[in-house]
């Protein structure tokens, strides 16, 4: 077997150790519910944001800062997962991440002033980032030259956590009384989660090589990047930032907006910034349609998102027409759009590198998400929700349209057309 696809240690897996449809279904399952856990604790905390802010005296700012606190962590751990993954494997990199996460999150209710909620938050990120590039880098090896599709139905599977967190939230928080109690529970659930993929998820999957791009001709590479920093990453890693900006601008905000602006019921304002949870769910398809409609499909969507970004906060206040453009931003964020990325990030790095993509790429969606939830409240609070939502959810795509122009699929390993080592069989399919 040639160079090219020299693996560490916990790469054993070959085209001959394919797993069959039932049992891929199965895996899949699985590490879609460890990622749709993850989704509801993105999502619960600004649902939530302002009887925190009312119990805490916090500032719009200040509770901007809380719901996206974890992202500096998730940057500087997504830089260093793939290391982990090298060091101990895709698998255990990925329950203790799941694990991590999940413990902070039932501490953060411990916090007694703004500066621990800060730290509690934040610190989730840690497991997150280990979780995510794991998971990714699992599916986008196993599957190959098929990751994109593969990867929208994980990522779907974020949506409906992220429908689902907000919504049970305010419904337990409704119920019991305290905010505290969504914390505890879901919690829980993350360590359940991570439970069900150490029993579940054999390595056979999880620590496959990535085949797409490499030929079947020993010694002869098929061409795309030769090395890990290269033109086309830095482009795409660069546009993958703005959609931080934009994402993370709307899930800080969003509900606060609608509840103080729109003056919903927190129910409401919930269920409203729930709906971005089911727009993803077109992952189930739109990681397949990235695949087939590639760099052109791309550009659309960014200016699909612009668009949606601005009427989310200059539209109709009808709670029917914010939960549709809710549902639209979803579908074009998580259910495009960031399935696309982290496909495109892994197929602009040489295969045996696939563990490292999502490490380089995830550090740019997550450093300006860190700061997009802080500086939106505080453009909010200077000049008006009017132009804070523009410079922050419209300005950031169209930046990343741009940015594409300059994007040269023929450099990337799907723009090689070279014929894949067991290109079937890598797939998963016996």
């Amino acid at each position: 077997m040639s160079d090219t696809i020299t693996q560490s240690k916990h790469s054993a897996v070959t085209p001959d150790d394919s797993l069959s449809r039932p049992a891929l279904a199965f895996i899949l399952m699985i590490l879609s519910v460890s990622y749709l856990f993850n989704g509801m604790d993105r999502q619960m905390l600004p649902a939530l944001l302002g009887q925190i802010n009312a119990d805490y005296h916090l500032t719009l700012a200040e509770g901007g800062f809380l719901s996206t606190a974890f992202a500096f962590n998730i940057a500087l751990f997504g830089a260093f997962s793939g290391w982990c993954m090298k060091r101990f494997g895709r698998r255990s990199t990925l329950v203790g991440g799941l694990l991590a996460y999940s413990l902070f999150t039932f501490l953060t209710p411990f916090s007694n002033n703004f500066v621990g909620l800060a730290i509690y938050r934040a610190l989730t990120g840690a497991g997150e980032a280990l979780h995510i590039c794991a998971i990714f880098s699992c599916v986008g090896a196993y599957f190959g030259a098929r990751r994109g599709a593969a990867m929208g139905v994980i990522n779907a599977s974020f949506g409906v956590g992220a429908y689902l967190g907000p919504v049970l939230g305010t419904l337990l928080f409704a119920t019991t009384g305290s905010w505290h109690t969504p914390f505890y529970a879901y919690g829980a659930a993350g360590a359940v989660a991570a439970l069900l993929v150490l029993l579940f998820v054999p390595k056979r999957f999880s620590e496959a090589r990535d085949l797409e791009g490499v030929t079947d001709v020993p010694n002869v590479a098929a061409g795309g990047p030769v090395r890990i920093l290269n033109r086309n990453l830095v482009i795409v890693a660069l546009a993958f930032a703005m959609m931080g900006i934009s994402f993370f601008s709307f899930t800080a905000l969003y509900a606060v907006f609608l509840h103080t602006q729109l003056h919903y019921t927190v129910p409401t304002a919930g269920a409203t910034l729930g709906m971005y949870g089911i727009g993803s769910l077109f992952g189930i398809v739109g990681g397949w349609l990235g695949d087939r409609l590639r760099t052109p499909g791309m550009l659309v969507a960014t200016l699909l998102l612009a668009a949606t970004g601005h009427l989310l906060f200059h539209g109709p206040a009808s709670p029917f027409v914010q939960g549709g453009l809710s549902f639209a931003f979803g579908m074009l964020v998580s259910g495009y759009l960031y399935p696309r990325f982290i496909s495109v990030l892994q197929r602009n790095v040489p295969a045996k590198d696939v563990s490292h993509a999502v490490s380089i790429g995830l550090p740019f969606f997550y450093i300006p998400g860190m700061a997009a939830g802080y500086s939106f409240g505080h453009l909010v609070e200077r000049f008006g929700w009017s132009p804070g939502a523009t410079l922050m959810l419209t300005v950031p795509p169209l930046f990343a349209f741009l940015l594409l122009l300059a994007y040269r699929p023929r450099l990337s390993r799907e723009g090689t057309g070279a014929r894949a080592v067991g290109c079937k069989s890598a797939t998963g399919y016996k």
